[in-house]
């Protein structure tokens, strides 16, 4: 995996339509996500409660199916037939880019600029107020969600914000059971949205809240292991298997 240039400059309007276009473009049978969905989908990498490699978080961007099942899809590689080294290169490049520009708005600014499309009718005519929201704001969210089937520690935090904080985004996509529509319709009572702009400012501020309670866990986790007294190779491995760490957990760093 190549690491993204200029990591720190958001995509501008023209990168932002060609990186739609290169996913596009990735070859049958891999199914990717659109850019859209894309940046939902980082969003809830960068939410995870652990720190998610490239390796880890690319592939199931270019074919949703290993959120599924990792065997139903593939990996998309430079030599992939149909595709080619410097599409992928620039692909990588952008992503990664865009990667890192979300990290440092959600670590650093508590903001950041969901790509949301604007809905139109079947006339091609821009939808308004409340009916714009859902057309618009579902696929980001489902992009969000593919992240959390494929890296579901997220959602075992037991923090009591986020089941409330989940539900407010998951309010936008269709309801799968009787809970599921009980839930959106006490949000839609409690706190409902007027318009598009309205919707885009609450999705910004509960991802930014999830985000939080995710930097929170891995710091808390970082610091206990720092914390932790150092194990010497021959003392007994903190597991309780009764062998000494250097045959046991220590044998994979020796």
């Amino acid at each position: 995996m190549t690491s993204p240039s200029r990591a720190a400059e958001p995509l501008n309007d023209a990168e932002i339509g060609e990186l739609d276009d290169l996913l596009a473009a990735i070859p049958a049978p891999l199914e990717p996500l659109d850019v859209v969905m894309l940046d939902g989908y980082l969003c809830g990498v960068i939410a995870q409660p652990q720190a998610l490699a490239p390796d880890q978080w690319l592939p199931p961007a270019f074919d949703w199916r290993l959120g599924e099942n990792a065997e139903a899809g593939s990996v998309l590689a430079a030599d992939t037939p149909g595709w080619h080294g410097a599409k992928h290169e620039r692909l990588l490049t952008l992503v990664q880019r865009h990667h890192a520009v979300l990290e440092r708005q959600l670590r650093e600014d508590a903001w950041f600029d969901p790509l949301v499309m604007e809905p139109q009718d079947d006339d091609g005519k821009a939808l308004a107020g409340a009916a714009a929201i859902g057309p618009a704001i579902a696929p980001w969210v489902a992009g969000f969600e593919q992240a959390l089937a494929c890296f579901p520690a997220l959602e075992t935090l037991t923090h009591e914000d986020l089941p409330d904080l989940l539900d407010c985004l998951r309010r936008h996509l269709p309801a799968q059971d009787e809970d599921e529509a009980a839930v959106v319709k006490a949000l839609d009572q409690e706190h409902p949205l007027k318009n598009l702009d309205e919707a885009i400012a609450d999705l910004v501020d509960n991802v930014v809240a999830i985000a939080d309670l995710g930097r929170g866990e891995r710091l808390k986790v970082e610091t206990v292991r720092r914390a932790g007294p150092k194990v010497g190779r021959n003392d007994p491995c903190p597991c309780g298997s009764g062998r000494k760490f250097k045959q046991c957990h220590g044998a994979a760093t020796a």
